[in-house]
């Protein structure tokens, strides 16, 4: 009885480790010959998070903001995950470090379109204002944070 209940709570550790491991991962999908989502995902590595990159075609990257309803005025050139949010374009450090502030209604934010300035999209000194939008399934969306 004792072997099979510390059989137990071994196999209980390594699906919660495993499973913790898992949602902390920003798990990015790109299309290959995008650079600019390369740089952000480098970006989140320098910043300390885990990345891991999936390399999709423009068909599945499509797929993958239907299935997580990202309203089309949000769109951007990638789609990622991190702690069981969504999470399109260029999404600054900031704001990533701060997910658990996201209502918890929204299921992600979005940085629509690729804003010079923002992480990944360098263009020297020169910085578009942009703003961290949430979002939900539904399409209703609100400010998150806004950079100038």
């Amino acid at each position: 009885m004792k072997k099979l209940l510390l059989l137990s709570i071994i196999a209980i550790s390594a699906f919660t480790s495993t499973a913790y491991a898992s949602n902390n991962i920003v798990e990015v999908y790109k299309t290959e010959s995008c650079g600019c989502c390369a740089l952000w995902a480098d970006g989140m590595k320098e910043a300390g998070f885990n990345v891991k990159v999936n390399f999709v075609s423009e068909t599945q990257l499509m797929e993958k903001y239907q299935q997580a309803g990202v309203p089309n005025n949000l769109l951007s050139c990638h789609f990622a995950t991190y702690q069981g949010k969504d999470l399109v374009g260029h999404i600054p450090v900031d704001s990533l470090k701060n997910i658990e502030l996201v209502d918890k209604s929204k299921s992600g934010i979005a940085v629509a379109g690729m804003p010079a300035g923002s992480l990944g999209m360098y263009a020297g000194d020169y910085k578009e204002p942009y703003q961290v939008i949430a979002f939900d399934k539904s399409g209703n969306q609100s400010l998150f944070k806004s950079y100038n």
